[in-house]
């Protein structure tokens, strides 16, 4: 599937300790709105199923009706939004949002408390409004992926994530690895576990979700230390994303970010699934090393 990511601003309504972006509130924007339009009107042929909308916060912007309504126009057949949905917990503007052509909203909810998803946005009532925005987005109809990040502070918490997750109604649920850049670079060891650590509780979160019949991914993980699980990893391949990230067009996004952002160190080549598997992003290597890393042996051909 071809999907197109537009990265609309840098403002947000949130401070959340481990942004990629970096966005806070306060943030200065950045992003130059005509560059969105052309991108938009010049791949509107490409056979692109989805359009993801992100940021930042994409639901602030005054103009973010209007970009909805043009790229239906444009005929895209799907909208996508990432959001830390607050500003859906208004009825009204989640009515709006829905029936000018968003199908899909992918809400972040890295905690099952108040006190949780509070603490990860530094924004008080994140937690309420962000819940309130799910259920009025289920209710009108469109798909919810909440997606999880997965840090210090709520690793051991995870299938209480899920499962509060599961009990509002979302359709899928994406657990995701920290990207170690923005504000998690910044707040790396506050933030970013070690995987070893992590990893059981992740299994223990996906194991719920199939169990209750939820579809589940994850995403940015070196597939080794996943074992059998790493069948649970988004395939990339399947989904490529065309990016426009300010005024830099990312043919690939994946690729771009392999190729880039991860690495693989010596223990990788004896790996067999090393042309399949991205490796871990730089900064978690520089802290931590490869020493976690196990390499899945070669299946014996036998002669």
């Amino acid at each position: 599937m071809k999907n197109l990511s537009v990265h609309l601003t840098d403002t947000c309504n949130n401070s959340c300790i481990f942004c990629v972006v970096g966005s806070h509130v306060g943030t200065p924007e950045k992003v130059n709105r005509k560059l969105v339009y052309e991108f938009l009107k010049e791949n509107k042929d490409g056979g692109f199923e989805f359009v993801n909308l992100h940021g930042g916060e994409p639901t602030l912007l005054e103009e973010f009706p209007d970009i909805i309504r043009m790229i239906k126009e444009l005929g895209y057949p799907n909208i996508s939004v990432q959001t830390n949905g607050r500003l859906l917990s208004n009825m009204e503007f989640a009515k709006q949002t829905i029936n000018d052509g968003v199908n899909l909203c992918v809400i972040s909810l890295h905690g099952h408390t108040k006190e949780l998803q509070d603490y990860f946005a530094d924004v008080e009532n994140s937690f309420d409004e962000a819940v309130r925005g799910i259920k009025n987005v289920i209710s009108l109809g469109c798909k919810v992926r909440t997606n999880i990040c997965v840090c210090k502070q709520n690793y051991t918490q995870l299938a209480d994530i899920v499962k509060y997750s599961m009990s509002l109604g979302v359709s899928h649920i994406n657990i995701s690895n920290l990207h170690t850049a923005g504000n998690c670079l910044k707040n790396f060891e506050l933030v970013v576990p070690k995987l070893s650590e992590a990893i059981p509780y992740v299994k223990v979160a996906v194991d719920a979700c199939v169990e209750a019949g939820v579809k589940v991914t994850l995403e940015g993980y070196p597939m080794c230390v996943l074992g059998d699980y790493s069948k649970y990893l988004i395939d990339w391949e399947e989904n490529q994303f065309k990016m426009l990230y300010k005024s830099f067009v990312f043919k690939n996004y994946n690729t771009f970010m392999e190729n880039n952002a991860k690495m693989k160190g010596e223990v990788c080549k004896e790996c067999a699934k090393r042309n399949l598997c991205g490796g871990v992003y730089k900064e978690y290597a520089g802290a931590y090393g490869f020493v976690e890393l196990i390499p899945e042996a070669e299946e014996k051909k036998i002669v």
